[in-house]
């Protein structure tokens, strides 16, 4: 969502953030993001293709981050719904083959965000393996056996 600047005029939110260390400096598309994890004061932005780390706090990226599919998982972690594959367990997989394990209370939370997440972008099953299926459209009760009946080649 666009936010208001003091002149009046709207601002759109950052495709980008920049990464800058001694070694490197780059732009990284906030939607090629996977997983950022702070452990100290090092923060590790992992996008499919590389993983980036550099010195910088969380909380300054996470601004960046709202309104978008990032989900907080711990004080410590985000990651991006859009590249989540599925939560299996007590661990998160992503679509490029990198998967994160969870403690049992983060990974309940994070299954309900995801579930709320999926409810978003249709068509989605509430499919319940101990509830009877109801009959297949072949199996329809139009279509009559009785001898009374005509059948399709009959009525032409």
């Amino acid at each position: 969502m666009a936010e208001l600047k003091p002149n009046g005029r709207l601002q759109a939110p950052p495709e980008f953030i920049s990464v800058i260390s001694s070694n490197h400096c780059a732009r990284i598309r906030i939607s090629d993001i996977e997983i950022i994890e702070q452990e100290g004061r090092r923060l590790h932005v992992i996008t499919p293709d590389r993983d980036y780390s550099f010195y910088g706090s969380l909380n300054s990226i996470v601004t960046s981050l709202v309104d978008r599919a990032f989900y907080r998982t711990l004080r410590s972690m985000v990651i991006n719904f859009d590249h989540v594959k599925d939560i299996t367990g007590g661990s998160v997989n992503f679509v490029s083959g990198q998967s994160i394990i969870l403690g049992r209370n983060a990974i309940n939370k994070t299954k309900r965000a995801f579930k709320k997440y999926l409810m978003k972008y249709p068509p989605y099953s509430l499919w319940d393996p101990y509830q009877i299926m109801p009959m297949s459209v072949f199996e329809s009760s139009e279509i009559d056996t009785d001898e009374g009946s005509k059948s399709f080649d009959e009525n032409t």
